[in-house]
């Protein structure tokens, strides 16, 4: 990481422990903080921001003017021919089903046949801030999910900035090489790039899942993150590989935060404070974690979005490999609700100047974290649950 980039993760590190007594410095790195959380040791959190040179938010071009179904439909075709996506790799779809392209072609009938026109300018109001490749995924998840549609008429109700926090791809095995397919060309043809932070490009699990992580800073301030997400090889029974198997690279979540201005001061929304607005929705939130953060980062999954017209020919072959991914399969889309602490105002036109950004504090898209990345503790526990509900 440059000078730069770590002398600016040091004053944020001292600005933050000024006012939060519940974090501790880390005396072996000045970057970091520590958060306590009682019964294990702390969990530790660098704050220095990925490096990353500022790319084109291409995807207003296709979505800025969309005002009904018909518009957001034709924008999300016109982008997804632009780029080259994953169904356009070779090899990327031998182990994907023929129902995955079924799937991904009922959710956009259904839009067409039951989607509001305000619903269809509420996505493409999210999605024209994206790149093409978010854009396109964004608007396959938002369209297969009650939970976001909600999430995104909340926060217009109750004066909410909704921001794009992640998504996360599910890809097969390690065993193909699968992941390292799709990093590869998220890296040569979408402009992504791993964290030069060593530990927040690449995370392995205990349970038989690895995951990639990929940055991204846009012209217009927004910051994306993609989790490209694989079974490790050798476990044959390991879920993402056979979300893959059925679903093909539509997203496994997207994750959206929200921010507010306060007294001129844009702040994070708490976690809470959005589970109980969705719970209010009827929108049922599973178990959260991130607690012991300090707000730095909090998150949990909405109930995901069932999958039950799976063919009879996949549910066999999947019982193959173990009896429960007939159920666990059926859960074939959630929304992640994020909660990350906001940097200080003070600090914000020095942290977008590292990325040649004029910073413009009533722009809801020059949010800015204080911890930009993920505990892979805090990610196992968030999967876990979205396969203990089925």
């Amino acid at each position: 990481m440059s000078k730069q980039h770590k002398d600016f993760a040091v004053r944020l590190v001292n600005a933050l422990l000024e006012v939060h007594c519940g974090l501790k410095s880390d005396p072996d790195n000045p970057c970091k903080v520590l958060a306590p959380y009682p019964g294990r040791d702390c969990a530790s959190l660098d704050l220095t921001p990925f490096e990353s040179q500022t790319k084109c938010a291409d995807a207003a071009q296709y979505f800025d003017a969309v005002q009904d179904v018909d518009g957001l439909l034709d924008a999300y075709s016109r982008a997804r021919q632009d780029k080259r996506f994953e169904q356009d790799l070779p090899g990327a779809s031998d182990y994907v089903t023929d129902y995955a392209a079924e799937f991904l072609e009922r959710i956009l009938q259904r839009a067409r046949a039951k989607l509001k026109s305000d619903d269809a300018r509420r996505i493409a109001a999210l999605t024209s801030n994206l790149d093409i490749y978010a854009a396109v995924k964004a608007v396959e998840s938002l369209l297969n999910s009650q939970a976001d549609l909600t999430l995104l008429k909340i926060s217009e109700r109750l004066g909410w900035s909704l921001h794009f926090d992640h998504l996360a791809i599910r890809c097969g095995s390690s065993a193909q090489g699968d992941a390292e397919r799709v990093v590869d060309n998220l890296c040569d043809q979408h402009g992504y790039a791993s964290c030069q932070l060593h530990g927040e490009n690449y995370y392995k699990f205990q349970d038989g899942w690895n995951a990639y992580v990929l940055y991204k800073v846009l012209d217009n301030g927004q910051q994306l993150r993609l989790f490209i997400d694989q079974s490790s090889a050798g476990y044959s029974a390991q879920i993402i590989q056979h979300w893959n198997h059925v679903y093909g690279y539509t997203a496994h979540h997207l994750a959206l935060s929200a921010t507010c201005l306060v007294n001129g001061m844009r702040i994070a929304v708490p976690l809470a404070e959005q589970t109980a607005a969705m719970e209010s929705h009827n929108i049922e939130v599973l178990t959260a974690t991130g607690e012991y953060t300090g707000g730095l980062l909090e998150q949990v999954f909405t109930r995901p979005e069932l999958n039950v017209d799976i063919p009879e020919v996949i549910r066999e072959h999947l019982r193959r490999y173990d009896r429960s991914l007939e159920a666990t399969i059926e859960n074939g889309k959630l929304l992640e609700l994020i909660s990350r602490r906001e940097i200080q105002s003070a600090l914000k036109p020095d942290y977008f100047a590292l990325y040649g950004i004029d910073f413009d504090n009533a722009n809801p898209l020059h949010s800015a974290p204080v911890y930009p990345y993920f505990l892979p503790a805090q990610a196992a526990h968030v999967i876990r649950t979205s396969v203990e509900v089925a």
